[in-house]
């Protein structure tokens, strides 16, 4: 249904009411009441990397209407030919509302049902994806949308029209809403849709499939799936309700429908045309390797999935149906740098004059925005151009011509020009960044406090080392929300993790160094610089004396020195895609994962639990404290079978799985959370079904955990793979977590099956 990354969790916002501040300030205390058995920490000092970074992108964003609370918002267009500035912004879910530009009012134009008298059962809600007016409109009053719903069995594309009143064009009723075209599909469904040059109507489809393909949708033509479809809506067609245009390239050809302008296409997510042209610019999610920019011509085959791009993908299955010459695309970034594209438009405003005649065009996942233009046939000046911080998924012209960007995460944005700044530059060495004494004998500096925490991520299998350091006198605020989650009923919240965040204060750095069998090979860097986190990351060389700079785009190794393993370093933005402001970015700061002991010998003191250790080295505000260790929760391990399955299981999905599958995360294939507080129902996990399921079990079979069954599971069985499809998306590039996959396996074995 949307690109790879961008499907969306729940229906109601992440709405926190009473979120209470609860006073837990620790103000570092110089004069600690002795204590044989506390480490000895000195004031912690400004690191060398406050200050640096590398000079800001061009452009950054500017939210508009900062006071709309939108949910979960894929498509922003403008109204066209009427007075005022206005735009219809589609939810996912249902709503369609009208935007005052010019005051920032917004009103609901409309929710979108199901219509009665469906020959098929619908499970959920309709989904809307793209919506565009005829272009004479308001003398054609016309409103096209792309939906889609899912069914029992399977699911359906829908392009339906309105009618509308031309005594009140910025009004619809939904009595006026008529079905044109409707094909079948279980997922990826591109969903845009624009008038061409031409007068006719151009409509994005997905190959509607699993996975990789494995069925070799994208090379089959007797459907509508993976396609771009060219329809006449102003006439009809015996049958239809439009009609199909005389020059469409395969009309009167066998084995291909006559409605398809181009096909191979994966799933093309947001699509116009270049001004003064009939070419078709999209954006077409890739699988393993690559995001591409497409440029459509009339009878092209793009070669999904027998290739990804230009790039060989399954070549045992061919290139089908009647044109089996391949159309690489204008663009195509590895997934170092780019994860889930969205398309963009050709910039015709005047406020960038820079700009003029640049495809701008972005990526839902890295948050980043690009820019390049043409001169003939070659691409120009390609490059990042802004960074929205935001989960962007549509662009949007105004009256002018100037830009607008929709995120589904927080809403609409302008762009302006970046201030000048003076940044230091990056210390291209970890033993430049003053977080050390001794680099080669990971000594750190003065001021790191060491920890562990319960239950760790899984990073193929690394073991790692963990450091805090807070600006002495600064506060650590920790936050707690006791019930109300949005519309979740209190009932339905599980009492066995504390629900805790922790803030730290500015000049903050929390650090951690990944090793394998005693061989370091990353260290991750956080820190708070001036307010906001940044993330790097050094690669230690072979000889364990130092490590360097990792580039901002990260760094894809075949093996490591002295072993057969595939190793990832993050690119700066991967690293966001976990530490988000939903988890306070410090996600391993909490109640639950520091309550342990810790032998702090090496800092001069003794075996003492964390938490107690925060206890005495700091002071408190108001007289708040801590609570009683023994009031609070410990994240359980896999292993400790002390501790009942079903919560070591949900403690398990909630540290590696939930910083993306959470609301506003980025867990994008399927509409479910894994926060360890919700209850079981309330996650949508059992006998949830996915938005599109590995091969091997058929459509209407797969649900993310069927009791019972962990082989008919779909997150068991993404967690034993690492194919593609593999979960988590991070941290696990070619080796599985056994203990982790055990323990759901278990977990799910031990469900009653009709539950």
């Amino acid at each position: 249904m949307l690109p790879a990354h961008i499907k969306s969790f729940r229906n109601t916002a992440f709405a926190v009411f009473g979120l209470i501040a609860l006073g837990w300030l620790f103000t570092l205390n110089a004069n600690a009441a002795a204590n044989d058995s506390l480490p000895k920490i000195a004031p912690w000092q400004a690191s060398l990397l406050e200050g640096t970074g590398q000079d800001p992108l061009p452009f950054e964003p500017v939210l508009l209407y900062g006071d709309i609370i939108w949910d979960e918002p894929l498509d922003l267009i403008s109204v066209p030919g009427i007075e005022g500035e206005y735009y219809l912004v589609l939810e996912r879910e249902e709503s369609i509302w009208l935007l005052n530009g010019a005051t920032g009012e917004r009103k609901l134009m409309i929710e979108l049902g199901i219509p009665d008298g469906l020959p098929y059962k619908v499970v959920g809600k309709r989904n809307l994806l793209g919506a565009c007016y005829h272009p004479d409109f308001p003398n054609t009053p016309e409103l096209y949308i792309r939906s889609a719903v899912d069914t029992v069995d399977s699911g359906y594309n829908w392009l339906t029209r309105f009618i509308i009143n031309t005594s009140d064009p910025l009004k619809l009723d939904p009595e006026n809403e008529e079905l044109i075209l409707e094909w079948e599909a279980i997922g990826h469904r591109g969903g845009d849709l624009d008038f061409g040059p031409d007068g006719y109507l151009y409509i994005s489809s997905g190959d509607g499939s699993t996975p990789a393909d494995p069925y070799n949708v994208g090379q089959k033509t007797d459907n509508l799936l993976g396609s771009i479809l060219r329809i006449d809506v102003s006439e009809k067609d015996p049958g239809l309700d439009y009609r199909i245009p005389n020059d469409n390239p395969w009309v009167g050809v066998d084995g291909i429908r006559p409605e398809v302008w181009a096909y191979g296409l994966r799933n093309p997510w947001r699509m116009c045309f270049r001004p003064g042209t009939d070419e078709i610019w999209l954006g077409d999610n890739g699988d393993e390797d690559w995001e591409l920019v497409q440029r459509i011509k009339g009878g092209e085959n793009f070669g999904w999935s027998t290739f990804e791009g230009s790039h060989p993908f399954r070549p045992s299955n061919p290139l089908g149906g009647p044109n089996r010459t391949l159309t690489i695309p204008v663009v195509e970034q590895s997934h170092q740098v780019m994860r889930s594209v969205i398309g963009g438009i050709w910039y015709q405003g005047s406020q960038f004059p820079e700009l003029k005649g640049h495809y701008i065009y972005g990526d839902y996942l890295t948050q980043k925005i690009w820019a390049f233009s043409m001169e003939g046939e070659n691409i120009i000046g390609l490059r990042r151009i802004g960074d929205l911080g935001a989960q962007l998924v549509s662009f949007c012209e105004d009256a002018d011509k100037e830009l607008l960007v929709l995120a589904l995460d927080k809403g609409i944005f302008r762009l302006q020009r970046s201030p000048n700044t003076n940044l230091k530059p990056i210390p291209q060495r970890l033993s430049k960044t003053g977080l050390f004494k001794t680099t080669a004998d990971h000594r750190v500096a003065a001021g790191f406090l060491p920890y562990q925490v319960n239950l760790p991520v899984y990073w193929d299998g690394a073991e790692a080392e963990r450091f805090m350091a807070v600006p002495e006198r600064e506060e650590i605020v920790i936050q707690t929300q006791p019930a109300g989650l949005g519309k979740k009923d209190e009932a339905e919240i599980r009492s066995t993790v504390g629900l805790d965040r922790w803030r730290v204060p500015p000049g903050s750095v929390l650090m951690q160094t990944l090793s394998l069998e005693g061989q370091r090979v990353e260290t991750q860097i956080s820190i708070k610089d001036g307010g906001e986190w940044r993330y790097l990351t050094y690669r230690w060389n072979e000889a364990q004396t130092d490590a360097t700079l990792v580039p901002d785009e990260g760094v894809e190794v075949v093996e490591l020195p002295g072993r057969k393993q595939h190793w990832r370093f993050p690119s700066r933005t991967e690293c966001t895609s976990c530490h988000t402001q939903r988890g306070m970015f410090a996600l391993g700061l909490t109640f639950a994962q520091l309550n342990r002991d810790f032998e702090y010998s090496d800092y001069g003191g003794g075996k003492m639990n964390q938490l107690e250790v925060l206890r005495k080295l700091y002071t408190y505000a108001e007289d708040r404290h801590i609570p009683e260790l023994e009031t609070l929760a410990v994240m359980p391990t896999p292993s400790d079978e002390s501790i009942d399955l079903e919560d070591r299981a949900r403690a398990y999905l909630h540290v590696n799985c939930a910083h993306c599958h959470r609301e506003t995360g980025l867990g994008g294939r399927a509409s479910f959370e894994l926060l360890n507080w919700l209850s079981n129902e309330r996650t949508g996990l059992i006998n949830g079904r996915p938005l599109i399921g590995l091969p091997g079990i058929p459509a209407n079979e797969a649900r993310l955990v069927t009791p019972g069954k962990p082989d008919h599971s779909e997150v068991y069985r993404r967690m034993t793979s690492i194919a593609i499809g593999k979960m988590p998306l991070l941290g696990n590039h070619n080796t599985i977590d056994q203990e982790g996959a055990e323990l759901i396996r278990k977990w799910i074995e031990s469900m009653e099956k009709d539950q």
